[in-house]
């Protein structure tokens, strides 16, 4: 399997207003196949948003490698901006323009067919508001047409940065449907969210980094795996009788609806041979995986009692140059910053860049 998007070794420090220099993208390797749906996850501060503005070409990187459907970017990026949609960051569009016209302006200044602005007003849901005045439209239906904007290109590629923000349930797994049937086509997404149930639902892998770095990248399944804290799910019948046994015996639980949770548990058998010793045999024993789980052991950021974990990540203790990175990663000198090349072609912070 090819790999559509890759990152080697990727570097960008910031300087503060006091001129202290702040190391936002700290070596970082990534890789995203095609036709995955892929997640990547971090902190706020950890470098996320940082990434995808340099991969595409808006921010300059002090060293590193990357390439995008083959091609190194941001050198060759006028020739693959083309099939490559995304969105970085809240959209902001011109709320005196309709859904419509802002995509048929978009669709324009991209050199796309303007056939293509109804086909995707329709894939996400706001065929029936395409001639509403886009400062009607509710947060939701602004990330809607957000996401169409990035769909106007029938891109091979698609990056988008927090695509559920304001949806509903429904909202929710329509775009997760959508998201579904552009990796069914043989496109690549990756997603850039919070919501780690939805990236555990959809994502056939996931990076997650920390303080700049990668700190987990692979399937989804081997990640959880990786990181599996021994959370058993169990159902009985006399669940308050269950409960109280394996508290008595020394488990950790916790009882949720009709189920008992154990935590740090290495033998789930334990649990059937505690319930049998009094006659309670278990109806269901399941291992639970949560991504959450993984996530905040990987990146520190468990909750601690009385604090909050700080966002600017510099009071953290740095991590580790130990682990190599992925390639050798050679200077980056791919001539000044392209941006104005792809004008109407991504979109930072909703406006044209």
């Amino acid at each position: 399997m090819s790999a559509v998007l890759e990152i080697a070794g990727l570097v960008k420090t910031y300087q503060t207003l006091f001129g202290k220099p702040r190391v936002a993208l700290d070596h970082l390797d990534m890789e995203v196949h095609q036709g995955q749906i892929h997640g990547f996850l971090g902190p706020n501060g950890s470098g996320k948003s940082t990434t995808l503005k340099t991969l595409l070409g808006l921010l300059r990187a002090d060293s590193g490698h990357m390439r995008i459907l083959g091609q190194p970017v941001p050198r060759a990026l006028p020739q693959v901006v083309s099939r490559v949609g995304a969105i970085v960051e809240a959209p902001a569009f011109f709320g005196n323009f309709t859904g419509h016209k802002t995509l048929l302006l978009l669709a324009r200044a991209g050199g796309v067919p303007k056939q293509r602005v109804d086909v995707v007003l329709d894939q996400v849901g706001l065929a029936n508001r395409a001639e509403d005045l886009v400062k009607t439209y509710s947060l939701g239906m602004k990330q809607r047409l957000a996401v169409a904007s990035a769909l106007l290109k029938d891109p091979e590629l698609l990056i988008l940065d927090e695509p559920s923000n304001g949806l509903d349930p429904a909202g929710i797994r329509e775009m997760r449907d959508l998201l579904r049937e552009q990796a069914d086509r043989g496109a690549t997404v990756v997603i850039s969210s919070h919501i780690l149930a939805e990236i555990q639902q959809i994502c056939d892998s996931v990076t997650i980094i920390s303080r700049g770095r990668r700190v987990a990248a692979g399937p989804v399944s081997e990640v959880l795996a990786a990181n599996d804290r021994g959370t058993y799910r169990v159902r009985v019948d006399d669940l308050r009788r269950a409960a109280q046994i394996l508290a008595d015996a020394g488990a950790q639980i916790t009882v949720s609806g009709d189920q008992i949770v154990v935590h740090d548990l290495a033998d789930p058998a334990w649990i059937s041979r505690a319930l049998g010793l009094h006659d309670l045999w278990v109806r269901e024993l399941a291992p639970v995986a949560q991504l959450e789980d993984a996530f905040l052991t990987l990146t520190g950021g468990g909750p601690r009692r009385g604090q909050f974990r700080p966002v600017d990540n510099s009071e953290w203790p740095h991590p580790s140059h130990d682990a190599p990175p992925l390639h050798d990663a050679p200077a980056f000198h791919d001539g000044p910053q392209r941006s104005t090349e792809i004008t109407g072609q991504i979109i930072e912070n909703g406006r044209q860049a």
